[in-house]
């Protein structure tokens, strides 16, 4: 009986370990900032699940895993004015390669316009360092606010969300897009010109409905407590 608990604990284990990857930004890397190329400055792990940028400068910091196909990656993002008040870029990138090739979403209060020309709150679709924008709104954060965000693919669509107070209001501003040009990559966090920091970090790499374990390690765990009952009746 004591060998059948013990691997159902490790039936457990295992399918918690397909479900989520557990985030160490501590083992994460830095470049310059995707945008304007500058940096990386100020920016670091905070320990844990956290990253800060703490100087009015530029960076991306990278994660040390990468996703293929579905996957979801959420936290919060904080524009920071406690060092230096100011109203330019922080952000996310996902399905990143490098500097050239990746999906990077933008967010200023009023101050620099992303590289591609982008304002407000954006996402842009980097390839082969040429800049496509797939979305803009003239949408400003707020200082010092939280903002809860979604980041992710499901089959060939990818998605992003961000909660918080916009214009004085609680909001929630969710898209979709068909884009298939990045399958696979890192994700990340990045900043230009802005202090800011990031907390909460979460990722799963399936998508929510299928995180579930492989179904052939089920079968195979299946057949190990099958075993292990019989042998335990003397069967």
């Amino acid at each position: 009986m004591k060998k059948i608990l013990a691997s159902l604990s490790l039936l457990a284990a295992i399918g918690s370990a397909n479900a989520s990857i557990i985030v160490d930004t501590s083992l994460w890397s830095l470049f310059p900032d995707p945008s304007y190329s500058s940096g990386p400055t100020g920016l670091t792990s905070a320990g844990g699940n956290q990253a800060v940028q703490n100087s009015n400068s530029y960076g991306t910091i990278v994660s040390d895993f990468s996703f293929t196909g579905d996957f979801n990656f959420s936290g919060s993002m904080t524009p920071t004015t406690a060092s230096f008040d100011d109203n330019d870029l922080l952000g996310l990138v996902f399905g990143w390669t490098d500097q050239s090739n990746h999906y990077r979403l933008g967010w200023e209060q009023g101050g620099y316009n992303d590289i591609s020309g982008a304002s407000g709150l954006y996402l842009v679709r980097e390839l082969g360092g040429i800049s496509s924008i797939l979305f803009q709104s003239e949408l400003f954060w707020q200082d010092n606010e939280d903002y809860n965000f979604v980041v992710g693919r499901s089959g060939n669509n990818i998605s992003f969300s961000i909660t918080g107070l916009i214009g004085g209001v609680t909001t929630t501003v969710a898209q979709s897009f068909t884009d298939t040009t990045f399958m696979s990559g890192n994700v990340g966090f990045w900043t230009a010109s802005q202090t800011a920091r990031f907390g909460g970090l979460a990722s799963a790499p399936q998508a929510p409905s299928t995180e579930v374990p492989e179904p052939s390690m089920l079968a195979l765990f299946g057949l190990s407590l099958l075993l292990l009952v019989r042998r335990a009746r003397g069967v």
